[in-house]
């Protein structure tokens, strides 16, 4: 009977359970434009001057186009005042009221005029993933340009004006230029040698500088469309915006990091699991360097059957990534051998990584890293390594005191090593250690700017759960102190964790803000907590980032909890009823173990 209850209240449980599953969020879509599709430009009045200036689509208009001597070519048809003229205006407006308007805001602005291509509230400089961006005031695109990261519905929602500055660019990435939307409420103005890529609906009427080069439409009906010397496509493209050649920004990094979780006997190290990039081997923590923007790259691995694997960081479930020119992306791959977890404590490291000097503003010269390694969990870890990038050897100066080479609980290992810079460069170094057959990573960088008198940030951040392992189902708080060990104090700090909840994307009003000036100061330390209930073994990955002299700072830190099967006890139980429990707790751990997953996908 008791058996048959606590069956009942299971299957309760798992029912509560898959109905409290989070909904999908809304993805932006891509709404039809109607009759008005078939138009590159779209106006009550249409003006162009200057040299020769092409549509490739229809042209509408009320009346008659000056020109001022220029001259003009357009693909199309030219549909003056008459009824293909006013439909598409309808649908135009219809586009707007009815397919961009309702779409929900992914990312909100702060009030306030926005460059687009300096802003740091929403994620990377310049880099705009698909979504609904909405801008309370108006919207500018500095000569930095954007990047318009990948295949879906970029929409910019601005409550007023948009401009281009001269010789600005909008980059696509694989965004093809029909599903790219800018509804200003006030009037446009496009720079002049710029490429633009999207469709501006805009009653408030367009201006094009000269010598533009624009993917996509101007749709202004009840507006005037002004351009000078400007080409305008109206067809779908996917690709890049200007000439094929990489922006000026440089090329992206991935970084591929392997942990192993031996919590159920097993023995394998992260050299039994070798790892590629789109097929090509690669070594766990060393970076790897790619001139290809907005191509989509796909981590694999040697597979072990028995060993389950998981990506994290910037990999999706099913180890890809896209990657666009200044770019520094990680994937990490988590591989645990299968069976029942036991309750083995999992170690955990700390690396901070320093550069001296910052700056070298005369020119190439040589620069010091100093890498500081500390145990903060709570068993020793043994065959440490620091994995460099691009500079080596990595010497251990001091700490391992009793020259064990076993990183103690109250060690902390200086490592340093030199390097000659010729030109910018953010240095990566991975750290790893083991204990009790379970692998712990930490992952430092360091910017050094060359030929300038800028001083790039720094950032660190250190992630300790309060307890190591827990019974399935348990809670567990992850405790983040975030510091500043540079000299450049840092602005919209942020703390992600890409397993736990519930962080601030943007830092405002911090206690451990000193002056209260919202900037993290290298005298200051910001700390936070996430709490979760964990099913499964999980290695959860902390995120910090922050913002100074127009560079960002990004700092990971890395920990593992062994969540284990606690045993049932069997005294006063008869063999028939202890086996049913052991079925029942098995079905239990199934079922948390699938919500979880569930939810981890839907999220």
């Amino acid at each position: 009977m008791k058996t048959k209850k606590l069956t009942i209240s299971i299957l309760a449980i798992a029912l509560m359970l898959s109905i409290a599953a989070p909904s999908p969020v809304q993805a932006a879509t891509t709404p039809s434009l109607g009759l008005a599709a078939t138009f590159g430009v779209l106006a009550n009045t249409f003006n162009y001057n200057g040299g020769l200036t092409a549509i490739t689509g229809d042209l509408g208009m009320s009346a008659g186009f000056p020109g001022g001597g220029a001259s003009l070519t357009v693909s199309g048809a030219t549909q003056t005042n008459n009824a293909a003229w006013t439909a598409a205006g309808i649908d135009q407006n219809n586009t707007l009221s009815a397919g961009l308007a309702p779409q929900t805001c992914t990312f909100t602005f702060a009030n306030g005029a926005v460059d687009l291509a300096t802003d740091t509230t929403h994620g990377q400089i310049g880099v705009y993933a698909p979504g609904v961006y909405c801008i309370n005031g108006a919207a500018s695109v500095g000569t930095a340009g954007i990047y318009l990261n990948g295949a879906g519905t970029y929409i910019f929602r601005i409550v007023g004006a948009l401009n281009t500055a001269n010789n600005s660019n909008i980059y696509s990435a694989g965004a093809s230029s029909c599903d790219v939307f800018w509804t200003p409420t006030q009037a446009t103005t496009l720079g002049a040698n710029t490429s633009f890529i999207g469709n501006v609906i805009d009653a408030a009427g367009i201006t094009v500088g000269s010598t533009t080069s624009w993917i996509g439409r101007a749709l202004a009906y009840g507006g005037t469309v002004t351009m000078d010397t400007d080409t305008i496509t109206s067809t779908c493209t996917t690709g890049t915006a200007v000439a094929p050649a990489l922006p000026s920004q440089g090329r992206g990094t991935i970084n591929v990091v392997k942990t192993v979780i031996n919590d159920n006997g097993g023995t394998k190290t992260v050299a039994d699991f070798p790892l590629f990039i789109n097929g090509s081997l690669v070594v766990s923590g060393a970076t790897n360097t790619y001139n290809a923007p907005g191509l989509v790259f796909t981590v694999t691995e040697t597979n072990n059957t028995n060993y389950t694997r998981t990506f994290s960081g910037d990999c999706d479930v099913n180890g890809q990534l896209n990657l666009i020119p200044g770019q520094n992306k990680f994937c990490i791959v988590t591989n645990n051998d299968i069976g029942a977890p036991v309750a083995v404590v999992p170690p955990l490291i700390d690396l901070v990584k320093t550069a001296y000097p910052l700056s070298l503003p005369a020119g190439p010269g040589t620069v010091v890293y100093t890498y500081t390694l500390r145990n903060i969990g709570t068993v020793p870890a043994t065959n440490i390594t620091i994995v460099g990038d691009t500079c080596s050897p990595i010497i251990l100066a001091s700490g391992d005191t009793n020259s064990n080479a076993r990183l103690d609980l109250n060690e902390t290992w200086i490592n340093t090593c030199t390097q000659v810079l010729s030109s910018t460069h953010t240095n990566t170094a991975v750290a790893t250690g083991w204990a009790n057959g379970i692998s712990a990573t930490d992952i430092a960088s360091a910017t050094v700017v060359v030929g300038a008198p800028v001083v790039p940030p720094l950032i660190h951040v250190v992630k300790r759960p309060n307890l190591f392992t827990i019974p399935v189902g348990g809670a567990v708080t992850y405790n983040y102190t975030v510091t500043n060990p540079g000299t450049a104090p840092l602005s919209d700090v942020s703390i992600t964790d890409d397993k736990c909840t519930g962080l601030p994307n943007r830092v405002i009003g911090h206690p451990g803000d000193l002056n209260k000036n919202n900037l993290l100061e290298s005298n200051e330390t910001w700390s936070f907590t996430c709490k979760s209930r964990l099913y499964t073994t999980t290695t959860n990955i902390g995120t910090a980032r922050g913002y100074a002299n127009g560079l960002m700072a990004t700092d990971l830190a890395l920990a593992t909890v062994v969540v284990y099967i606690p045993k049932l006890p069997t005294t006063g139980f008869p063999t028939k009823e202890t086996d049913t429990m052991i079925v029942v707790a098995s079905i239990v751990i199934v079922l948390l173990a699938f919500y979880a997953r569930r939810k981890k996908e839907i999220v």
